[in-house]
């Protein structure tokens, strides 16, 4: 006797079933059958992205939920779901489908607190305040909420409206190394360094090898006037984190006022390379297999256009007493190779 197919709510259940066993990839095939049959099923779509999300294929998943808001542009939840999903790669975009589920039910769960949270992530911190400060009204034992409040405070420079943030946070999570951290930083702000140090302490008890944690130590510091320890505490942390511009720029800065100029203005080349607005150019000699010639210059530029910088290049081996033709060849051999450094390839 033959089985009757099953519909599309059967493979939806079936997919749901397989989940709960970790079958993922059963899961996943389950679902697609479901869709297949019937694609205005909005659980399918939010199921079919939480699978490929588990199974680390990200941009297959965002695909998905872009396709779900496509195909149920009134359902809050796919509009949820993909900004959640989008809400650290790019919070501009989380922030608007955040807002069109408000739009599309004012009293969906969560929807102003994650609101709140991609606009401060886009940089809206205006609007972050707004959106955070209901957020804690609703949900006041929340302490990341207290958190990102505070945090969006402080970038409008309200730092006593940010510290009372912060302190409703460790009142939930007194031991929270971020939020220690985060009131240090609006002490720093109200110029009150001994307080700030104190907090800053026992963040450091918690968590001794965390970057951002000695580069507020480093601005403590150096508003308590002890300079030496702030540039220790500024090199500890870029030895932690070498990558952070934003260290790197308070380290230029320090050493700026310290008459070390030289120093600062490479620290700050290095911050502005780790930003992204300055771009870095590695120059050297390449043979006829375009392999780097052993013993050629490499250099870092990161200020001149890419055309003046290898016309410079090649005019520094010219006067070298290297024979260099008009097509940019050198010594009849090797020609001059310019290419834009990656983030991992700069010099730190």
């Amino acid at each position: 006797m033959s089985q009757e197919p099953m519909d599309a709510n059967a493979w939806l259940k079936r997919a749901g079933e397989e989940d709960e066993q970790d079958r993922t990839e059963a899961a996943l095939s389950a679902v697609e059958e479901a869709l297949r049959l019937n694609p205005t099923l909005a659980e399918a779509w939010r199921l079919k992205a939480s699978l490929l999300l588990d199974l680390d294929q990200i941009q297959e998943a965002l695909q998905t939920l872009e396709q779900a808001t496509s195909t149920l542009p009134q359902d809050p939840g796919c509009w949820f779901e993909r900004g959640a999903a989008l809400v650290e790669e790019d919070p501009a975009t989380a922030a608007e489908c955040f807002a069109r589920v408000q739009e599309l039910d004012p009293d969906f769960p969560r929807v102003t607190a994650n609101l709140g949270i991609a606009l401060l992530k886009a940089g809206r911190s205006e609007e972050a305040v707004r959106a955070l400060e209901t957020a804690v009204t609703r949900t006041p034992e929340e302490a990341h909420l207290w958190n990102h409040l505070g945090e969006a405070a402080l970038a409008l420079h309200r730092c006593r409206q940010a510290l009372d943030s912060f302190d409703r946070a460790l009142a939930l999570t007194p031991d929270d190394y971020v939020l220690l951290g985060n009131r240090a930083l609006a002490l720093c702000h109200l110029s009150r360094p001994e307080p700030a140090l104190s907090c800053l302490d026992r963040a450091l008890a918690l968590a001794p090898q965390e970057a951002r944690l000695w580069a507020i130590r480093g601005l403590l510091l150096e508003q308590a006037m002890r300079p030496d320890e702030a540039l220790d505490a500024f090199d500890r942390s870029l030895e932690l984190d070498p990558r952070d511009p934003d260290t790197w720029s308070h380290k230029a800065q320090h050493l700026l006022g310290r008459g070390r100029t030289e120093e600062a203005v490479r620290c700050r080349r290095q911050a502005l390379m780790l930003s992204g607005h300055l771009k870095a150019w590695g120059l050297c000699l390449l043979d006829q297999a375009n392999s780097p010639v052993p013993g050629s210059e490499l250099r870092c530029e990161t200020d001149l256009p890419p055309e003046a910088i290898a016309h410079r290049y090649l005019a520094d081996l010219a006067g070298q007493g290297h024979q260099v033709d008009q097509s940019g060849l050198v010594d009849g051999r090797f020609r001059a190779a310019l290419w834009e450094l990656s983030p991992e390839e700069l010099p730190t």
